[in-house]
């Protein structure tokens, strides 16, 4: 519509900054009221601003500021999304299947990451892009009446609190005087940081330094989606022979590492190689993060917590920032691995500060 890049940024913003902004409030809410309500709610009512830009699309009047509006006004509506999705899964399903229910969560959530973009292109191809956004909007309402079906056995009572900040300082203060759970959302913040968004440079070691087309980068991406599900499948028959405390240590290391190594192979099918235990180790680290938030707090703060980690989603577009200011002054291997020792020196920093060293073989549900 604009020819302009930054239109594009731009947009990108409206989408990010109320994420970030309201994702703690977003968390009082979800510890407020029913989440299993506020869930289907928030479907139904993120299908408005969408069916508008369908409306203004087909009318033929849709213009740039409009878009601004309507994507800020449905990232503010999903902003409470992740807290109150993650935070219901306590509710759906017995604490000794939480292992599998967080995995099967980011086992779809990582699918979608992959199915999604190759069917909006070939959507684009077939049915437009006013039909593309008819498509989203249905989506969503028809998640919402998949919603309604759902019956709760047992569920606690909300909190019927109302005094908002003082609401927003008991769940800081918990993290706070929770260990583990406070390494968790640092170290994911460190990720998410000086690594979390590695894949967006791709193009640049397939071209420039792998020397390689379209193919190739194909196959890094690929890999990266293959390691992902992998490693979910490793989590969900074996993960509950290891401590949290190990799983968490070991791949919030492996994942700036093995970026490391990434960096430094000039061979396509050992990038490759490299690029799927990436995957696996970044998949790796946010599940059992993940699981942590779910074991460790408790239910009538769940939401507050949750929405608190979920900050590092927001930081990916700092990290973006950073990283490619890194790659564009020492060029992308360089700069990509000095953000990974970063990476390594803060979590490192992290773990021993709150966690100590971390002692193996142990229960995961324990």
């Amino acid at each position: 519509m604009t020819g302009s890049a930054m239109a594009l940024g731009i947009l990108g913003l409206c989408e990010a900054t109320p994420r970030l902004a309201l994702s703690v409030v977003g968390g009082v809410i979800v510890d407020r009221y029913d989440r299993l309500p506020l869930l289907t709610a928030i479907q139904f009512l993120c299908a408005v601003p969408v069916f508008a830009m369908v409306a203004l699309y087909f009318i033929g009047v849709l213009q740039f500021w409009h878009m601004v509006v309507l994507e800020t006004l449905l990232s503010i509506i999903r902003s409470m999304n992740p807290t109150a999705g993650q935070s219901l899964l306590r509710d759906l399903v017995p604490e000794e299947d939480l292992m599998s229910a967080v995995a099967l969560y980011s086992l779809g959530f990582n699918s979608a990451r992959i199915i999604g973009p190759s069917l909006g292109g070939v959507l684009m191809l077939w049915i437009n892009v006013g039909g593309c956004f008819i498509f989203y909007g249905v989506t969503l309402l028809f998640s919402g009446f998949e919603l309604l079906l759902v019956r709760l056995v047992n569920t606690a009572k909300p909190s019927a609190g109302s005094n908002w900040l003082r609401e927003v300082k008991e769940g800081l203060s918990y993290i706070g005087g929770a260990p583990l759970v406070l390494s968790s959302t640092l170290a994911a913040y460190a990720l998410s940081t000086f690594v979390g968004t590695y894949q967006r440079f791709l193009p640049v070691f397939a071209k420039d330094i792998l020397n390689v087309g379209p193919d190739g980068l194909g196959a890094l991406m690929a890999a990266s989606g293959v390691g992902a599900v992998l490693s979910l499948v490793f989590l969900d028959a074996a993960g509950k022979r290891w401590r949290r405390e190990t799983l968490l240590w070991f791949s919030a290391k492996a994942t700036p590492l093995l970026l490391i190594l990434f960096c430094v192979s000039r061979n396509l099918w050992l990038s490759v190689l490299l690029m799927g235990l990436l995957g696996a180790a970044q998949i790796l680290f946010r599940t059992v993060s993940r699981l942590i938030i779910q074991v460790e707090a408790p239910r009538e703060l769940l939401g507050r917590v949750i929405s608190v980690f979920l900050m590092d989603q927001g930081l990916r577009s700092v990290g973006s920032l950073i990283m490619g200011a890194f790659a564009t002054i020492f060029g992308a291997p360089v700069g990509l691995s000095l953000c990974s020792v970063l990476s390594i020196v803060l979590t490192t920093a992290t773990f021993y500060r709150f966690l100590g060293k971390p002692t193996g073989r142990g229960n995961l549900t324990a």
